[in-house]
């Protein structure tokens, strides 16, 4: 009887444990420093990072936008140095960008269209009922086995070039992105989850009509179903294996505003996983064993990726973001 209550309950300690999110306000000179190493790395690979690595970049600029005040809040000094560096980086980027990557830095890489003003709610997912294995085993299958969706580029540069006005305009969406991208069937975990995700936000983000209760219920599904993810990975003790999607998920369902992607567990764990250098891994167990294939991303000689080190500066972004507004202290 006591080992059926032990092992009822230590699922639920560990899920209170992942829920807190009771911050210690110094830790943002922590949360800072590590947004500024990451801004340093990406500068100085600056001529070979990628496009992916440079949206980072750029969404690291428009969540500190939200929270400067020009000058009248304690943090500001330290959010203009962040946006600063930020818009240098982008800046020095564009002349860089590969020809048949450039629709990406016209349409996609423009810290305008990503700035709004943060609101955090709690509360609003599906919560997981308890551990389920079978959630994990279904990211490993769906990044391992050839799944005939179209490639998220080319639905991204769908939208893109029919916003390219930045028009409100009710938005043609190409039919195999819409049923594959935007419906919900057996095989989305993972990437396929958060380019659903990315693919919404950017038709929002470019104006086209979206029903405002629509879109909340449409990215609450997608958080949800994200949050079982990242919490079963948390749990198993898997997300060393699948960092770099973990750091998108963060960042995707963060910038939604959902809180229950911010927490004391896995900020320490994302600054604990940070090189001195500033950088990010994709993946932090041996790289031959990994069960997952690695998206389109740059490795460099310090075993560093790029596209998983501008998510880092995201993510961290979004905690700062996050302790600014919800700490008494500030």
């Amino acid at each position: 009887m006591h080992r059926i209550l032990i092992l009822l309950l230590c699922p639920l300690l560990f899920f209170s444990l992942c829920f807190a999110t009771v911050f210690d306000p110094r830790v943002i000179t922590k949360i800072r420093h590590g947004i500024e190493k990451s801004l340093h790395y990406i500068e100085e690979n600056v001529h070979r990072v990628n496009v992916d690595c440079l949206f980072g970049v750029v969404l690291t600029e428009a969540i500190m936008q939200d929270v400067y005040m020009n000058g009248s809040h304690i943090m500001d000094a330290s959010s203009k140095n962040i946006i600063d560096k930020s818009m240098e980086i982008v800046h020095k980027a564009m002349p860089l960008v590969p020809e048949d990557k450039f629709w990406i830095a016209k349409f996609i890489l423009v810290p305008e269209l990503w700035q709004k003003e943060m609101v955090f709610k709690k509360g609003n997912l599906y919560s997981p009922v308890r551990p389920n294995y079978r959630i994990i085993e279904k990211i490993y299958e769906s990044e391992n086995v050839e799944i005939p969706l179209p490639n998220s580029d080319f639905c991204l540069h769908d939208i893109s070039v029919w916003t390219s006005s930045l028009t409100p305009k009710t938005c043609r969406i190409n039919k195999d992105c819409w049923d594959s991208y935007y419906g919900y069937n057996n095989i989305s975990s993972g990437y396929t989850l958060t380019h659903k995700l990315l693919l919404l936000q950017l038709a929002r983000a470019r104006k086209c009509l979206i029903d405002e209760n629509n879109y909340e219920r449409e990215t609450m599904k997608l958080c949800s179903s994200i949050f079982a993810e990242v919490f079963n990975g948390d749990y198993f003790h898997e997300l060393d294996d699948i960092f770099d999607l973990f750091l998108e998920q963060v960042v995707l369902c963060g910038y939604e505003g959902y809180s229950e992607f911010f927490t004391n567990r896995w900020l320490h764990y994302i600054l604990k996983s940070q090189e001195a250098s500033g950088c990010f891994s994709a993946i932090l167990t041996d790289n031959l064993k990994t069960r997952i294939k690695k998206r389109n991303m740059n490795i460099f000689e310090d075993g560093c990726v790029d596209h998983t080190t501008g998510l880092g500066a995201a993510a961290l972004s979004l905690y700062y973001n996050f302790i600014i507004k919800e700490s008494s202290v500030f």
